[in-house]
Order: structure tokens, then C-alpha cells, then sequence
């Protein structure tokens, strides 16, 4: 297993210079000169002063010396200077990061916890009310896009109930919770807490539709092999032989698309955020594209692109948890 996670290491490093790379070389990519695509709304800007961003954002160096500066810079915690905001982008990031970091987890958790017991009572009662039930859920889930949902619960659950508050966040929900948990404060987590309960159920309708189904059809094959045969034949209680036997090895494939998807819930954060005026990496991302804000874009662009390589890591060490013979294997 350890040659496999170094294996795994290694390629998320390539991937991660890879970006790396295109990002230091974005400014050069944009169609005519990025500095006067940034400047547009601003024609009291001087000559020297464009020129002057001209040479802070390297467009006047070679592509090579540009990576090897945005690479020295990030090794340093310099991921440039925000031209609107006039702040590091680097102080910019650290302040929205936790707030996608805690919103995309929280997503993924309740995409996990929705969609394995769905189909595993689909698959182990084929054809009952429950499977039917599934299938539409399933059809209403891949159809319908994330942000419409958001919409929807915010026509309910904050214009027509006055339940939940439409939009914002006040403080970090893992904090509060330890807060709660210390000082027996529990309505401070509440507080906080209800403004993610609406993001949150917007993002992992999608993705605990189509693990759903997967896991139901993982499932109905695997109860028919031999060993989960021999298993009953055992007399080993039906609990066990689900669970042990039979589910486990149906999560292995979900766990795969698991991985795949974990780019669309880092990108459907950033529709999410803007619908609920989420203060995270995807609202910033929105308003440093308003203000062709190159710098930032890159920092953003970046840490999105680190924060799924890291999750993909994730995903792979419990890929060879569930199925052991990845440590032999050469992938």
C-alpha cells in the first residue's frame, strides 16, 4: 500500500506543477494585452503605470522565467498582489478558503450519508417501494442543476416559511461547534449552523443521485457471486453478510466516481456561493472575473486546483482500504 500512496504522491505533485505552470503563463494567454483587458473601466490610468503592472505581472519575461518566479513566489506563501482589492492574494485566499473548505465537506458528507443507505436498501429489496422511490429520486436528482434547488429552498424555506436565512454565514461551523461542545452553548452552533443547512442540501443532490444507483447496482451483482453465497451458507447473520460482505465491496466503484466527482462539487461550490452570497473561494473567483483581476484569478484557480488534488488523495487511500489488492496492483 505505501508504493501505491507514493505512486499516487508523485502523480498529484506532476499534476499540481502542471497548473502550476498554465497559471504563470495565463496573462500571456489572454487575446490582445491583459493589462489593458484589466485597465478598461479605468481610463485615468497612466502609460507608466500600466507599464509598471506590466513588468509586476511578468508579461515582458520569457515563459520559462515566469514559471520558475510564480513557483519561488508560492514556495514562499507569495501568490501575488490583488489589483482591485489591493491586498496579497495570498491574505485574500486565507480568509474565504475555510469557508469552501467546510461548505464542499460538509456536501460531500451528506451526499455519503444519503446516497449509501438509499442504495443499498434499493439493491438488497430489488423491486419494492423503496427501489421505485430510489429511481425517482435519482432522475429528479440528475435532472435537476444545483443551483436551481438552491433557489427553490430559498423560496420556501426563507421567503414563504422565514425559517432559514437566504444568504450569508456568520462564524466557521466547525469552530462553533467546538465552542458548544466546550462551554455547553449549543444555540451559538445553531446560529451558525442554519446558515449552511440550505447550501448544503443544494450541492449533493446530483452526486447522492448517481452513487445512489451505482451502489444499487454494485450491489445486486455482487449478492449473486460465491462467496457472498457461501457467506449465508455459513448461517452468518444477514446483517453481517450486507454489510461485511456485500456492501463493502459494492462501494468500490461508487468510491471511484466518488473521486471524479469531487472537481464537480469544488466547482459547484463556486454557483453555490453566489446564489447563497457565500463568502468563499467561489464568490471571490466570481468577483476577481468581474474585475479582471488576473492575479487573483491564478490564486484562486490554484488552490481549487490543490484543494481537489488533496481530496483525490483521499479518495485513493480509501479505494485501497475497501479493495486491498490495489497494494499488488500496479494502479
Amino acid at each position: 500500500m505505501l508504493l501505491f500512496m507514493l505512486r499516487r504522491v508523485a502523480y498529484a505533485v506532476l499534476v499540481v506543477l502542471a497548473v502550476i505552470f498554465f497559471l504563470s503563463l495565463l496573462v500571456k494567454l489572454v487575446p490582445g494585452d491583459a493589462v489593458d483587458v484589466m485597465m478598461a473601466q479605468n481610463p485615468g490610468v497612466s502609460q507608466e503605470e500600466m507599464d509598471q503592472l506590466r513588468r509586476e505581472l511578468g508579461i515582458d519575461r520569457p515563459p520559462l522565467t515566469q514559471f520558475i518566479d510564480y513557483t519561488t513566489g508560492i514556495l514562499h506563501g507569495d501568490l501575488g498582489f490583488s489589483v482591485k482589492f489591493r491586498v496579497p492574494v495570498a491574505t485574500l485566499i486565507q480568509e474565504r478558503m475555510l469557508a469552501t473548505v467546510e461548505l464542499a465537506l460538509a456536501s460531500l458528507l451528506m451526499a455519503a450519508l444519503i446516497a449509501v443507505p438509499l442504495g443499498m436498501i434499493a439493491g438488497l429489496r430489488q423491486g419494492s417501494v423503496w427501489d421505485y422511490g430510489s429511481t425517482i429520486f435519482a432522475i429528479i436528482g440528475v435532472a435537476v442543476p444545483a443551483f436551481l434547488i438552491g433557489i427553490l429552498l430559498i423560496l420556501f424555506f426563507s421567503v414563504q416559511m422565514n425559517w432559514l436565512p437566504p444568504s450569508g454565514r456568520k462564524l466557521s461551523l466547525f469552530g462553533s461547534a467546538g465552542s458548544a461542545i466546550a462551554n455547553g452553548d449549543f444555540k451559538l452552533f445553531w446560529d451558525n449552523a442554519r446558515y449552511y443547512i440550505m447550501p448544503v442540501m443544494s450541492l449533493p443532490v446530483t452526486r447522492a443521485a448517481v452513487n445512489s444507483r451505482l451502489i444499487r447496482s454494485a450491489i445486486l451483482e455482487t449478492r449473486r457471486l460465491d462467496y457472498v453465497l457461501f457467506a449465508k451458507a455459513k448461517g452468518l447473520q444477514p446483517w453481517r453478510v450486507n454489510l461485511r460482505h456485500i456492501l463493502r465491496n459494492a462501494l468500490i466503484p461508487a468510491v471511484t466516481i466518488f473521486g471524479l466527482q469531487i472537481g464537480q462539487v469544488i466547482s459547484g461550490t463556486f454557483i453555490i456561493e453566489n446564489v447563497f452570497a457565500w463568502p468563499g473561494l467561489g464568490r471571490l473567483a466570481v468577483e476577481a472575473i468581474n474585475a479582471r483581476d488576473f492575479p487573483l484569478i491564478q490564486g484562486t484557480v490554484l488552490v481549487s486546483a490543490v484543494l481537489f488534488v488533496l481530496m483525490s488523495l483521499v479518495v485513493d487511500f480509501m479505494y485501497s482500504v475497501l479493495d486491498p489488492r490495489v497494494q499488488y496492483g500496479g494502479n
